[in-house]
């Protein structure tokens, strides 16, 4: 009988494996990831944030507006489709899943292995609207970070990654191949025009019902982390609210994501 040390042993190196691989895979498809992960928020950002304020159809302010919701989306999209798609290919069309199943790990650690490949890509996609932000709106942009402010930021990035993996976990073991087509417009089309990017959720109390409607999208609890932390000067939700509806989306998703993977893992051994 193995030791609980060689266990843990067998299961940490099983584990850099599945994420080592993955993650080449990625970096061998890596512009093709760049122009995936870009291409949204530049075309809102040269849209919004560049030229409808200079033409005088939006404020000069609403690049400021719009900052924060840039990163919390190009995150939390961007680790979704890190996390979903390979789910649901290894599921379905490719079945890479069966021999991963064969590991000598429980199940739970496969799942864990693509969502931090998820939370990896999450980061990067916040990294990559940095500089694309700053090319079309860093005139306009007033944002002002104080030392408290970026210790609060860290575990915050940490969090939306999370909540974008779990998130992803969820929608993998949903969709199937043939409806990935039809993921941007059904599902991530409302999540990210109802997500709190060009407005603040405050803002919406001139609209009683979407405003509570839209507690339910994890979106609007980043970007309004994002934007209290960031753009404290327009107007946010309370920042302990914020992180708690992150936390409680992470927690729903992630339990009834862990749960529809063991079932179809299970049933694919």
């Amino acid at each position: 009988m193995k030791s609980n040390n060689q266990i843990k042993d067998t299961t940490l190196t099983a584990f850099k494996a599945m994420v080592k691989r993955d993650l080449v895979i990625q970096l061998r498809d890596k512009w093709e990831f760049v122009f995936r992960v870009a291409m949204l928020p530049f075309i809102l950002i040269l849209t919004y944030g560049y030229i409808l304020p200079r033409i005088g159809l939006l404020p000069t302010t609403f690049p400021t507006q719009m900052f924060s919701g840039m990163i919390g989306m190009s995150m939390l999209i961007t680790g979704i489709h890190g996390t979903a798609v390979p789910f649901t290919m290894d599921f379905n069309n490719l079945r890479e899943i069966e021999d991963r199943l064969l590991a000598p790990v429980s199940i739970n650690i496969i799942a864990l292995a693509k969502m931090l490949v998820g939370i990896i890509e999450s980061f990067i996609g916040g990294l990559i609207v940095l500089p694309i932000s700053l090319v079309f709106m860093g005139s306009s942009l007033d944002i002002s970070v104080t030392p408290e402010g970026i210790l609060i930021l860290v575990p915050v990035l940490i969090l939306i990654s999370i909540a974008s993996a779990t998130l992803g976990l969820l929608v993998g073991t949903i969709i199937k191949p043939m409806q990935i087509a039809a993921m941007f417009p059904g599902f991530l089309m409302p999540v990210v025009f109802l997500g709190a990017i060009f407005f603040s959720w405050s803002s919406l109390a001139a609209t009683p019902v979407i405003q509570k409607i839209v507690l339910i999208n994890p979106l609007v609890y980043a970007n309004e982390a994002l934007r209290a932390i960031l753009t404290p000067q327009i107007g946010y939700m309370p920042i302990w609210l914020s992180i708690t509806g992150l936390i409680v989306s992470i927690l729903i998703m992630g339990y009834f994501g862990a749960k529809r993977f063991t079932k179809m893992a299970t049933g694919a051994k």
